[in-house]
């Protein structure tokens, strides 16, 4: 029996008009009948409807017929009213006044909706429940989503780009870090496969310091066969996995080279079938090899770290510790009777969907240091480089929410319940278990359970027949009810067997400040979007069907719906590439987490093809490109006797093409050696359809043409064409390696398509492999969310592939303005006919993060992405002229007393880093004069990051002097050093004077200029 709180209005009194609007807000409490069982969650907001006021919906929406069009219109109503915010692009504009099309597709819309909003995957799932997935709900009413990335690590902040929630990722991470003793705590939110992936790469990157002469060996015997093959596939690593036999592997790992091979266990506290590994014999298999523990508790780490410590005695639990591992230190610095001390962590629990988001913890210096990638700010340590920032913040808003004690009372509470219902289990008689790190239940039906029944309620049906059911917080009586019915109903009167449980319903909000600050944020990202032109990420997509899709994150979204969708979805984009409908079975595909993810699929498909080849890239070639080869240990010819490695990274020129003369005479060498060796040698390509930094494309059919010449050719290609893939696939063919073109085309064998870019949806992508043996894709350790899908499914219907095309002509049109602008006012550009990019002469670093562009070099560029107007390339252009001018008045003011001071007469002239006549001098100059060659690196640095430093010239045309300006983001321009030629009699001391004040002069007119815009 369901019964609604007082509270609750009678749904068949509301006037019509106010129905939907309370069905979506609802926010009082659902309480059942039953009070013998405790219900933690309250009211998730989205799914506020008991069955009962369901049943009430559908019959006022049957006997009333039409007059439910304010249902079926929500999301059209949604779509219009956001129209406030929409960014102004040709195919956006004309969405105010719906079409056939777009108003069918808000009406399949609508239908999922209301759908879904029914839709749960079962009260006893264990990857989500209503309390976790409710934690969405504050996310769209802060008006997200909006275009986001939060890329590479969350302490990494990037001034240019102020569209990510890192600082709430810094404070999950260090939360969930403090739970396990480590308060300087490492780590980011990802999605479970890449977590764990993380963590092993962590490890054995350490071995590589600790062990540096012994090749390590990864072993598992309960985490996931497919996280142990993943991480090997990727990062080279031999992989053993174990049964029960614990002391047939000690034994067999006895010899002397096997104890000196560091061993990286990947362990699990409890994994989808409920099961966990042995720590007490990972602890003697410790005591005789040197082992790096690595633990996955993506399911229970929430659970069992806010264990009261007499609740963790009673379970007989250890304690869970995150320390860094010392090989050379005594085993019990590594484990002791009551601890488990992990070099890595995969730690999660309050999940809402599937595959998990969690959190991959490591000590501050495990591993090696990445290397620094001028592009982005950061080191690029993260497997998949760029994040969507949604669900690191859900996860960060669940710790706001809750809190170490909250979340204890939650867990607390669907412990008692277990309890209970395991007890009462017990006496009737039914087989089942009760795992002590976990809330799981195990339970062995005597009869078969229909298929319906246990998918309904959210079970999971494990290998030897048995169901694992999870005690989640939204478990309610009648959810215990009608399992007991079921299992019971023939023994006895159950319902008098089941102790009495005090009640306790309550709500857990999001603190009103947290809630005021993410809608402010939100409110600045739009008005900061309008200006954004140094990344290839679409803004205007989100800024329109952004308000519809806010009403979808606190749904669950049915798998099977999200698989049938991806089948179609995949199969469409093969077509489009050129494939027919009997080559489709030979090319497999995949959706990800980015491009950066599906390149790194690419390449280890490649590899499984081709197990010796070597890879060829260039070095334009995206900078993920390089840690995805490095980190895999065959590549890296670590354990090759020679130490030899098996790849390439070949010049490119300054359009980001790849030097094609360069690349056949390393093929030559490589083939040289390969014959030495005795191999056979083969060639993966991976090639660029648009360079990330200049737009440039490797020509494929010139490249072939030329290692055929050389009697040599590709065994395998594979396009990243993250950005123009986007907007069409015509650009190479996909087929296999021994076609040359299709349709005068060039034919390659695996692409990789960004999301984000182009279509400006959540961060994701897909990769398709020419995969003839249907092996499962490498380096693929879990299917992607199913949000991903949905907003690639929902782009598509909004974006066909002929509208698309419009787009990058639209965008192609303003790339060509910005340039005749450019040029206009003296700038030095380069680009790549056809391209979206532009590349400029660098800026002064405020103007780097007014307009969020992304620096290289001497170089920044600006990207006519679908949001950027023409009003806002002019606003662009005038900024930097109107600097330049001010510059130009302020040195013609500086020059008589600059002379006076210099002894002679000179002239100012502005260091720009692209000037092939004056900055030559200038770095001869500055290698003449600097104390050192550390002083004169930093030295050039400032040069090329300020622009703004100036070169006195004297009658002769020789340099003099060189001022060199520091400057920052806040626009302070101040003189850093004066170096001038030591024969030169100069006042120093007046000349620093005068340039001071020249330069506030400046800084005062730029500021001038800023307010006025």
């Amino acid at each position: 029996p369901l019964v609604s709180s007082p509270s609750t209005p009678d749904i068949n009194a509301l006037p019509l008009s106010s129905l939907w609007e309370f069905i979506a807000s609802s926010t009082s409490a659902v309480t059942r009948s039953l009070t013998d069982f405790d219900v933690v969650f309250g009211s998730p907001k989205p799914l506020a409807m008991t069955e009962i006021h369901r049943h009430q919906v559908a019959n006022r929406c049957k006997h009333k017929g039409q007059q439910c069009s304010t249902l079926s219109n929500f999301i059209k109503h949604a779509f219009l009213v956001g129209r406030a915010q929409w960014l102004e692009e040709p195919g956006i504009a004309t969405w105010a006044d719906p079409n056939p099309e777009i108003a069918a597709s808000l009406a399949e819309l609508n239908e999922l909706y209301h759908e879904w909003q029914e839709h749960a995957p079962g009260p006893f799932c264990s990857f989500s429940d209503p309390l976790w997935l409710q934690t969405c709900s504050w996310l769209q009413k802060a008006g997200l989503p909006w275009h986001n990335n939060n890329l590479n690590l969350p302490e990494e902040i990037d001034p240019s780009w102020p569209f990510h929630f890192k600082d709430f990722e810094r404070q999950a991470v260090l939360s969930k870090g403090c739970r396990v003793s480590d308060d300087q705590v490492s780590g980011y939110v990802c999605d479970w496969g890449e977590a764990n992936q993380y963590a092993i790469r962590a490890l054995q990157q350490e071995s590589r310091l600790q062990r540096p002469s012994y090749r390590p060996l990864l072993v598992g015997a309960h985490i996931e066969t497919s996280v142990l093959q993943s991480a090997a596939q990727s990062f080279g690593l031999e992989m053993i996995r174990l049964d029960h036999n614990w002391r047939g592997f000690a034994a067999e790992l006895s010899d002397a080279i096997f104890q000196q091979r560091p061993i990286i266990f990947a362990a699990t506290l409890t994994n989808s079938q409920g099961e966990r590994d042995d720590f007490t014999a990972i602890d003697a298999l410790s005591k005789s090899l040197p082992l790096f523990l690595h633990v996955d508790a993506s399911r229970n780490f929430d659970y069992i770290t806010t264990l009261s410590e007499d609740k963790r005695k009673q379970l007989g639990l250890p304690r869970l510790m995150l320390r860094h591992p010392r090989l050379d230190k005594p085993c019990t610095d590594r484990f002791t009777m009551d601890t488990i001390i992990a070099s890595t962590i995969v730690a999660g629990g309050m999940n809402w969907v599937f595959p998990p988001k969690v959190t991959s913890l490591k000590p501050w210096m495990l591993g090696t240091t990445s290397r620094k990638v001028e592009y982005v700010r950061g080191t690029d340590a993260t497997l998949a480089g760029s994040r969507d920032a949604l669900c690191p913040l859900v996860v960060a808003l669940q710790e706001l929410r809750l809190d170490a004690s909250g979340i204890q009372a939650v867990y607390a509470r669907c412990s008692h319940n277990r309890d209970n219902l395991y007890g009462v289990l017990l006496k009737c008689g039914v087989k089942c278990e009760r795992p002590p790190a976990s809330l799981d239940l195990i339970v062995s039906p005597e009869t078969e359970l229909p298929e319906v029944l246990w998918r309904k309620w959210g079970w999971t049906l494990r290998n030897n027949g048995s169901f694992l059911l999870t005690m989640q917080p939204s478990v309610s009586a009648s959810d215990v009810e009608e399992i007991l019915r079921t299992l019971c109903a023939r023994r006895h009167a159950w319902i008098y067997s089941l102790p009495h449980m005090n009640a306790q319903s309550g709500e857990y909000p999001l603190p009103a400040h947290v809630s005021e600050q993410l809608a402010q944020r939100v409110a600045d990202w739009r008005e900061a979007a309008k200006r954004s032109g140094g990344y290839p990420l679409s803004h205007a997509l989100y800024s329109a069907l952004g308000p519809v899709i806010g009403h979808f994150l606190p749904l669950s979204i049915p798998p099977e719906w999200a698989e049938k969708q991806a089948d179609g979805i995949l199969r469409d984009r093969k077509l489009s590439f050129g494939l027919s409908e009997a080559e489709l079975r030979s090319f497999s595909a995949t959706f990800t987490t980015g491009s950066t993810m599906g390149n790194r699929v690419g390449l280890h498909t490649a590899l499984a093809n081709h197990p010796n080849a070597f890879v060829y890239f260039s070095s334009a070639s995206h900078y993920s490109i390089k840690k995805s080869v490095t980190d895999h240990d065959g590549l890296a010819g670590r354990w090759h006797p020679m130490q030899k490695s098996r790849f390439a990274e070949i010049p490119a020129d300054e359009l980001g093409r790849i030097d094609i003369d360069l690349l056949v005479k390393q093929a030559v060498v490589h083939r040289e050696r390969s014959i030495t060796n005795g191999e056979a040698h083969s060639i993966i390509l991976l090639a660029n359809l648009g360079t990330t930094f200049v737009g440039g494309s490797d020509d494929i059919l010139s490249i072939r043409r030329a290692l055929q010449n050389a009697a040599m050719d590709t065994a395998y290609i594979h396009v990243d064409g993250a950005l123009d893939f986007g907007f069409s696939s015509r650009y190479v063919r996909l087929g296999e390696p021994t076609l040359l073109t299709r349709a005068n085309v060039p034919v390659v064998q695996g692409v990789t398509i960004s999301h984000h870019k182009a279509w400006g949806i959540m961060v994701s992508g897909e990769v398709i492999c020419y995969n003839p043996k249907e092996r499962p894709l490498t380096s693929v350790a879990t299917s992607v969310e199913p949000r991903i899908i949905f907003e690639t499914w929902l782009a598509q219907k909004f974006y066909t592939p002929t509208e698309l095309e419009r787009l990058h002509a639209y965008c192609l049109s303003n790339a060509n303005f910005l340039r005749r602008r450019l040029r206009e006012v003296g700038i030095v550009i380069r680009y790549n006919d056809g391209s979206l990019i532009t590349v400029l002469e660098r800026v002064p670093p405020w103007m780097v993060e007014e307009f969020h562009l992304a620096p290289e070099g001497k170089w920044v560029h600006y990207i006519t992405m679908p949001h950027i107007t023409l009003q806002a390339i002019e606003h662009f252009v005038k900024t930097i002229a109107a600097f330049n001018d001010c510059y130009e008045v302020v040195l013609k003011a500086m020059i008589p007393e600059m002379s006076d001071a210099l002894g002679s007469s000179v002239t100012l002239q502005r260091i720009r880093c692209c000037d092939s006549v004056i900055y030559p001098k200038v770095i001869a100059f500055i290698d003449s004069n600097a104390d050192d060659g550390a002083h004169g690196t930093m030295v050039k640095r400032k040069l090329t990051s300020g622009a703004l430093s100036i070169g006195a010239i004297d009658a002769h045309g020789l340099l003099v002097a060189v001022v060199l300006v520091d400057d920052s983001s806040r626009m302070a321009i101040e003189l850093e050093k004066i170096f001038t030629i030591s024969p030169v009699k100069s006042d120093l001391e007046r000349l620093e004077k005068i340039t001071s004040l020249g330069l506030k002069r400046l800084e005062s007119m730029a500021r001038l200029n800023q307010s006025a815009d």
